[in-house]
C-alpha cells in the first residue's frame, strides 16, 4: 500500500494530486457505494473517467475559467465529473438536486437565477432533471449533459496548464437558492487546507470514512470526496435521503468496512439514537473519531451518545468536535483526538447578560458549552467585542478568523461590508476562547433579545428537540418585535402531523413549559402548523428569516412593527 508521504508532495493543483494518487492506488477502491458494494469505484477508474469527461466538456465548447454545474442524487461518477471540468481549466460546482418536498416551480426558478448570475456554462446531470430543466429553464435545455450517456474516449491525455492561484472550485452556501454565495476557492488553498487536516486528524493510509452526507456542502465535499480524492483513502458512500429514512444505515456501513472517520452535524447523533434498533448490534470499534460538526455542538449530546453506543464497541472519546465553514475552505479548530473534548460549565444569567462565562458547580444555574478545539494549523482566531477591540479569554464576542487557506471573496458577487477586512473573516458567530480553545455561544443573527435578555435561537430548538414530541428539523425559534412591548416577543413554530386539536394544543404547551424550565423565558405563542408550513433551504436547513416574514404575515399585530 503506498504510503501517505509518498502522495504529499508539492503539487500546483488539485488534477495533479488526483493524478499521482490515481498512479500509486491505482487499483485502490475510492469511491464504495453503499448500495453496490461488489463495484468500488476504484482511483485508476476515477481518473480514466475524469479524462473522458474533459474531453466531453472540451467537446462542447467548454473553455478555461468557465463555471460547469453539476446536479446529481449520489453517483458513481461524481469525483470523475468534478476532476475532469478542471483538467481542462474550468471550474465545478455542486448543487442539490430538486427533493420530493420541494416545489419545483420555486427550486428551478431560483437555480435559474443563480445559474444565470455565475454564467453556468454547462450542467451535468441525469435523465430525471434533463427535461425538467428543458421545462423550467428553456435557455439551458442545450448546455444539459446526461452523465449516463456515452462518453467519448480521449485522443490523448488532456491537461490545462494551471497555476496554484486559478480557482479550482465552487463552494456554495447553504442559504437560500437565490441567496446562495459562492465561495471560490484556489488550488492553493485546497492543496494546502488538506495537508494541515492530514497533520491535525493524523490521516494515514489506514484510514477509512464512512459518509451520508450531500457533497454540494463543505462538511460532505471537503472532509468526505475531496479529502480521501487527494489522500487516497476509501469512502464508503450513503445516499443522503436513504440515510434520513434509515439512519442507522451508517452504523452498518461503519461496522461493515471499518471506517475509522466520520463527520455528522449536531442532529445526526440525535436522529441515529432515536432510529437506530434497540435489538440490534453495530460494531463501532474501528471509530477512532465521529466527528460533531456544521451546527452548534452540544455537549449532552456526545455525552448521550457514548451511552447509547457503549455496549457496541463505541470508544469513549472517539466522539470529537470541530469548527468548520466553506470560506476557509473547511476546517477552522479541532478538538485532540485521543482526549475527551473539554466541556465547560457557566453561570446561565451571567453569560445571557454579560457575555462572560464564570464557571459554576451549581446545577440550578448552570449551562453546559462544549470545546470546539484548538486552531488549525495556519489559522489564527480572534473575539472582539462591539468596538472592534479584542476580548479577554472567558469573554463572549464577534468570531473573527484568518488562515492561509482563507477564500478572498465570493464568486461574482461583492463582499459585504465588514465580513472581510485586511486578511479577517467575520464569521457572524458569537464565541470565546479560554486557554487557546474556541467555544461557540451562537450566531448574531442567532441571537434573540427578549425583555433585554439574550437567547440563542438554536438553544431554544435544541431543548425543544430534546424534551418535546417534535422531529429534528421541525421547529424553528424567532423573536418578531412586539410593537406593543417594545422588544422582541419569543415564538417558537412547530410542525406536527397531529390534526386532533387536543394533540396540537397538549404539543403547544409541553414546548411553553420546556421553554420556561430552561430559560426563564414566557413564549408569547407556541404555534403549531402541518408538515411543510416551515420554509426550508434547499440544503434543508430552516431559514429563520423567512419563516420570521411568514409568521409576521400571518398575525396582524406585528405587522405595523415589520412595515
Amino acid at each position: 500500500m503506498t504510503s501517505m508521504a509518498d502522495i504529499l508532495t508539492c503539487h500546483k493543483t488539485l488534477v495533479e494530486r488526483f493524478g499521482a494518487v490515481a498512479t500509486a492506488c491505482a487499483d485502490e477502491p475510492f469511491i464504495v457505494l453503499v448500495n453496490d458494494p461488489a463495484n468500488p469505484v476504484t482511483f485508476g477508474e476515477s481518473y480514466a473517467r475524469a479524462q473522458q469527461f474533459a474531453a466531453l466538456f472540451a467537446s462542447r465548447g467548454v473553455r478555461s475559467r468557465d463555471v460547469i454545474a453539476v446536479l446529481l442524487p449520489t453517483h458513481r461518477d461524481a469525483a470523475a465529473v468534478f476532476f475532469g471540468a478542471m483538467i481542462i481549466g474550468a471550474i465545478p460546482s455542486f448543487f442539490p438536486p430538486l427533493s420530493p418536498k420541494q416545489d419545483a416551480t420555486i427550486f428551478w426558478a431560483s437555480h435559474g437565477a443563480l445559474f444565470a448570475r455565475i454564467d453556468v456554462a454547462l450542467i451535468v446531470t441525469d435523465d430525471f432533471n434533463i427535461p425538467l430543466i428543458i421545462e423550467h429553464l428553456p435557455a439551458y435545455a442545450h448546455r444539459c449533459v446526461d452523465i449516463e450517456a456515452d462518453l467519448p474516449g480521449p485522443d490523448r491525455t488532456l491537461q490545462i496548464a494551471a497555476d496554484r492561484r486559478d480557482i479550482a472550485f465552487l463552494q456554495h452556501s447553504s442559504g437560500t437558492t437565490g441567496l446562495k454565495k459562492g465561495v471560490a476557492l484556489t488550488h492553493g488553498m485546497v492543496l494546502d487546507h488538506i495537508d494541515a487536516m492530514v497533520d491535525c486528524l493524523a490521516i494515514t493510509e489506514r484510514d477509512v470514512i464512512a459518509s451520508w452526507l450531500p457533497i454540494y456542502h463543505d462538511m460532505g465535499l471537503i472532509a468526505c470526496f475531496v479529502a480521501p480524492a487527494l489522500l487516497g483513502i476509501p469512502v464508503v458512500t450513503l445516499d443522503p435521503f436513504a440515510w434520513v429514512r434509515r439512519p442507522a444505515s451508517l452504523l452498518d456501513a461503519i461496522a461493515d468496512f471499518g471506517a475509522t472517520l466520520c463527520w455528522l452535524p449536531n442532529f445526526a447523533f440525535h436522529h441515529i439514537m432515536r432510529m437506530a434498533d434497540p435489538r440490534a448490534t453495530y460494531d463501532l470499534s474501528s471509530l477512532r473519531a465521529i466527528i460533531d460538526c456544521s451546527e452548534p455542538c452540544k455537549p449532552s449530546t456526545l455525552d448521550a451518545f457514548r451511552v447509547h453506543f457503549a455496549a457496541h464497541g463505541l470508544n469513549p472519546i472517539a466522539p470529537q468536535v470541530s469548527y468548520a465553514m466553506a470560506e476557509a475552505v473547511f476546517l477552522v479548530t479541532q478538538t485532540r483526538l485521543g482526549a475527551m473534548p473539554r466541556s465547560m460549565d457557566v453561570d446561565a444569567e451571567t453569560l445571557d447578560r454579560d457575555g462572560t462565562a464564570v464557571i459554576v458547580s451549581d446545577p440550578q444555574s448552570r449551562r453546559a458549552i462544549l470545546s470546539c478545539g484548538v486552531p488549525m494549523r495556519g489559522v489564527r482566531l480572534r473575539i472582539l467585542d462591539a468596538d472592534g477591540a479584542p476580548c479577554p479569554d472567558r469573554q463572549v464576542g464577534a468570531v473573527m478568523v484568518s488562515s492561509d487557506s482563507l477564500f478572498e471573496g465570493y464568486f461574482r458577487l461583492p463582499m459585504p461590508p465588514g465580513k472581510l477586512e485586511a486578511g479577517w473573516y467575520h464569521t457572524g458567530d458569537r464565541g470565546f476562547l479560554d486557554a487557546g480553545e474556541l467555544f461557540i455561544t451562537g450566531r448574531s443573527d442567532d441571537l434573540l433579545i427578549v425583555h433585554g435578555k439574550n437567547i440563542y435561537a438554536h438553544d431554544v430548538e435544541f431543548c425543544i428537540n430534546t424534551h418535546c414530541n417534535v422531529k429534528p428539523g421541525r421547529t424553528v425559534a424567532i423573536a418578531p418585535f412586539n410593537a406593543a412591548t417594545g422588544s422582541q416577543s419569543l415564538v417558537v413554530i412547530a410542525e406536527t402531523e397531529a390534526s386532533d386539536p387536543i394533540v396540537r394544543r397538549a404539543l403547544a404547551r409541553s414546548i411553553k413549559s420546556a421553554v420556561h424550565a430552561e430559560f426563564a423565558a414566557t413564549l408569547y405563542e407556541a404555534m403549531i402548523v402541518p408538515p411543510g408550513w416551515l420554509v426550508k433551504t434547499t440544503s434543508g436547513k430552516l431559514s429563520r428569516a423567512e419563516n420570521l416574514a411568514r409568521y409576521v404575515a400571518a398575525r396582524p399585530a406585528f405587522q405595523a412593527a415589520a412595515s
